[in-house]
């Protein structure tokens, strides 16, 4: 019904008009240390608009859906295109597109909004149980589980009407262990976009045993050494590595400002083994979607081939800029948000080598595990921390150290990769570029060389 009233005022509007409704339903449960820390189920609904007139925007939003408060939205936007024009270094120029009249919904076999609740309590809680039970080690753990079940509509002057219903199921494992003083913590994450059943794809009790049993090994093993080593990097780290060091590089905005690959299209940037892609239609992937929030139908963007840099990811206006296409990139993280650059699944394309080939060309270095949080800028520079480094000696797989803090130029790390394994995964992240977003990052594990940082 809020659809067909915001169909009905873009009728008679002066300039380009885009108008966006969003309903997300949303379901969380988090047990912390064998007590339910959070239980919540809610809705937020509302409706934007974004004005382009004399090459200026304006924007405006509400969470009322009502005639004549959408009325109110619509010429708020207008007054503010208008009032910011003389403020406008540079002209908005669109590329052109045509309208789309067109539906997509995440496949799905179990679907959440027929979930019974109450077993998806009860999983939470047994996976806690079972973390805390793992060993005497443990002193804390957190298991929570999240639905994100988002409604979108998408409807333009040209013409465009869209409604995508997306669903993202997803949940983490955080353990901390403690021995003689000593503490060691772990992390695991699974999910995709998808229904109900990505827990039986990926289940929680897997990801929680296995943080257990990692947090429970190294809290008593000492800390990897410091230090420009041979490694090889797992797979889940290398999805980090290629959308914070590569990715924000390719974001045309952040080209503006002058990252490290404005000036690099055609160039060599990484080894040759390196295809670097970042894909709107991935399958379950957690950024995925058939059209962005610009109404352009997202694609597969080749940003890296086989070493060379090929493509940015671009908005219509970037599009429109730089004389290519929109690759379908405009993303927001609600209604409440203009739509920016936004990567959708990021990953670095697999090669053939099993894990234990990666190895046997390593006389002396480490396989680090476990990717965590980081930090990258858009000149590739970037530190990542990991959890675990596992020693190789000859070739051969040895003991589990602890992880450290990788850093160095991604660019530089790219052009050291000499293999690639067919482990291949995509993960789940939220990236926090100006406003959040949901985005999968994605590859398989790769030799290469590092600056491992700080030993006990």
């Amino acid at each position: 019904m809020a659809v067909e009233v915001l169909k009905k005022s873009l009728k008679h509007v002066e300039g380009y008009v885009e108008l966006r409704y969003h309903k997300r339903q949303t379901f969380n449960i988090s047990v912390k240390d064998g007590k339910i820390d959070t239980l919540n189920s809610g809705a937020v609904e509302g409706a934007c608009a974004r004005v382009l007139i004399n090459g200026s925007w304006g924007f405006a939003s509400l969470t009322t859906l009502e005639k004549e408060k959408i009325a109110k939205m619509l010429k708020d936007a207008f007054s503010l295109a208008k009032s910011s024009k003389p403020k406008k270094k540079r002209v908005v120029k669109l590329a052109s597109l045509n309208p789309y009249v067109d539906k997509y919904e995440t496949p799905m076999k179990r679907d959440p909004e027929k979930a019974d609740k109450e077993e998806l309590v009860s999983l939470v809680i047994d996976v806690d149980k079972a973390v805390r039970h793992f060993s005497k080690k443990i002193v804390s753990d957190t298991v929570n589980f999240n639905i994100v079940d988002d409604n979108l509509a998408f409807l333009s002057s040209e013409g465009s009407e869209i409604h995508q219903r997306i669903v993202r199921c997803f949940g983490s494992v955080m353990v901390v262990a403690r021995e003689k003083g000593d503490i060691a913590s772990a992390y695991e994450s699974v999910g995709e976009q998808s229904g109900l059943e990505v827990l039986e794809k990926t289940p929680l009790m897997n990801a929680g045993l296995t943080a257990a049993e990692r947090a429970s090994k190294l809290v008593s093993v000492k800390v990897a050494p410091a230090g420009y080593h041979r490694v090889i990097l797992e797979n889940r780290i290398v999805g980090l590595l290629a959308h914070e060091a590569v990715g924000h590089c390719a974001e045309a905005d952040l080209v503006f400002g002058g990252s490290f690959l404005a000036s690099k299209i055609g160039e060599k940037v990484a080894s040759e083994k390196i295809t670097l892609v970042d894909d709107g239609r991935f399958p379950n992937g957690f950024g995925t979607m058939k059209y962005d929030d610009e109404g352009v139908p997202t694609q597969k963007t080749i940003i890296i081939e086989k070493g060379v840099c090929k493509s940015f990811l671009h908005s219509r206006e970037t599009a429109e800029y730089f004389g290519v296409s929109p690759t379908g990139n405009a993303r927001a993280w609600t209604f409440e948000y203009d739509p920016i650059i936004r990567m959708r699944n990021t990953y670095i394309e697999a090669g053939d080598y099993a894990l234990e080939e990666l190895a046997e060309d390593i006389k002396e270095g480490f396989f680090l595990k476990g990717g965590l949080s980081g930090q990258a800028d858009f000149n590739g520079e970037f530190m990542f921390g990991t959890q675990e480094a596992i020693k190789i000696e000859k070739g051969k797989f040895t003991e589990s150290l602890r992880g450290v803090t990788i850093s160095g130029n991604s660019f530089e790390v790219l052009k050291n990769v000499d293999a690639i394994g067919k482990d291949f995964i995509m993960r789940v992240g939220l990236c926090g570029k100006e406003q959040i977003n949901y985005v999968g990052m994605g590859g398989g594990s790769l030799r290469t060389k590092v600056l491992m940082g700080g030993a006990k």
